[in-house]
């Protein structure tokens, strides 16, 4: 099945989240911020005293600070928190860095709220995502194994973040096999002067 096929099955789903909001008369650039928010866990592999165990790196995503200039959400990804010495890697086995940090999405493109909800659905159906730029926001990034003092502080402001559905039959959806049932999506994030930044993440029950 072709990718744009597989996005069409998707649509009803994907909306799901914004549709709560769409009756206010919201805008494509406020479903997309709804769509994208949520509590998420990316799975890792890390390797502890020499045993591989899973892992679950948490990234949340939430709205802005209400007295920010115009809205904005928040991106949050949390520490680790593994021991020095730590290797840690995907599930498809590229290592994987610890990054600690908070970044604030911006929409610079045009939004109406009377066509909001065609909007979201034609944009993710022809582009397969949603973009943001990255208003402002510093990540730690570093090798795992090398701890704190391996970590650097990066500048993201003036980059992107993309946020896309995990589609059935996709790279992502065979990385993500053992968490069927919960919401997927895929974040990546890029900017000049720092490394692009990849993750699967999974929109866990609350323990």
């Amino acid at each position: 099945m072709s990718r744009p096929a597989r996005l069409r099955r998707l649509l009803p789903l994907a909306l799901a989240p914004a549709l709560a909001v769409a009756a206010a008369g919201q805008g494509v650039r406020e479903l997309a911020f709804a769509w994208v928010q949520g509590d998420f866990r990316a799975p890792l592999t890390c390797l502890v005293e020499s045993a591989p165990r899973q892992a679950l790196r948490r990234v949340r995503i939430q709205p802005g600070p209400r007295q920010a200039a115009r809205p904005t959400v928040r991106v949050t990804v949390f520490d680790l928190e593994a021991p020095a010495g730590t290797r840690c890697t995907s599930i498809s086995g590229q290592a994987e860095p610890n990054v600690i940090g908070t970044l604030e999405l911006v929409w610079d493109a045009r939004t109406r709220p009377d066509t909001g909800e065609v909007d979201f659905r034609n944009t993710l159906r022809r582009e397969g995502g949603f973009d943001f730029k990255i208003d402002a926001g510093r990540l730690r990034v570093g090798a795992v194994e090398a701890g704190k003092a391996g970590e650097r502080v990066l500048d993201f402001a003036g980059g992107a973040a993309r946020f896309e559905p995990v589609v059935p039959g996709s790279d992502a959806a065979r990385r993500l096999t053992g968490f069927g049932g919960h919401r997927q999506l895929v974040l990546t994030i890029a900017a000049p002067d720092a490394p692009r930044l990849a993750f699967d993440l999974v929109e866990l029950d609350p323990p």
